[in-house]
């Protein structure tokens, strides 16, 4: 019988323990969660005021932009009002709504200059296509950037980074237009 302490054994025994050295430090990592999200935006405005809102939309050969003046309450953000108003829909002709009535709105943070658009579930069970997911995102990024001093937008779907909504990409952040 030959002995246990062989070249071949020590080499297995060598792979075991760095598989399990990377195993290890895997599990440590942080989970893909956003666990503390910054804080929802809030003007730092005590009184009531008027502003106007870009609101982007759905059109037949593109985006229409609609500004709409609104009167936000006392420390109503700006980005957030944007997002509400986006999804009760245009009120000028030739622009097509981006979700369907009494959809809830994404919840909107800022942290430097990206702005977090964390989407609801719901989003998933729209039943768009590419055209309309695209319209979807890219109409919330452009608002979003319009309405807030900000370089780019990320998308978080139920609080969590992720892959895709359905059909197009979330993993990279949609920039300003330089």
């Amino acid at each position: 019988m030959k002995g246990r302490l062989t070249l071949w054994n020590l080499l297995g025994a060598l792979l075991f323990l760095i598989g399990l050295a990377v195993f290890l430090y895997a599990a440590r990592r942080p989970p893909d969660r956003v666990e503390n999200p910054p804080e929802p935006v809030v003007e730092a405005e005590a009184e009531p005021r008027e502003v106007e809102l870009k609101l982007y939309f759905a059109g037949r050969e593109g985006f229409v932009l609609e500004r709409r003046t609104v009167r936000l309450s006392p420390f109503e953000s700006v980005l957030n009002r944007a997002l509400v108003e986006l999804v009760k829909g245009p009120g000028i002709a030739g622009a097509s709504p981006l979700l369907p009535p009494k959809s809830p709105p994404p919840r909107a943070f800022v942290a430097g200059r990206t702005v977090y658009l964390d989407l609801p579930g719901a989003y998933r069970k729209l039943g768009y296509g590419v055209r309309g997911e695209s319209f979807l995102l890219y109409g919330l990024a452009n608002t979003a950037l319009a309405n807030a001093e900000a370089d780019e937008v990320r998308f978080l779907l139920e609080g969590r980074p992720a892959m895709a909504l359905i059909h197009l990409s979330l993993a990279d952040p949609i920039r300003r237009a330089r």
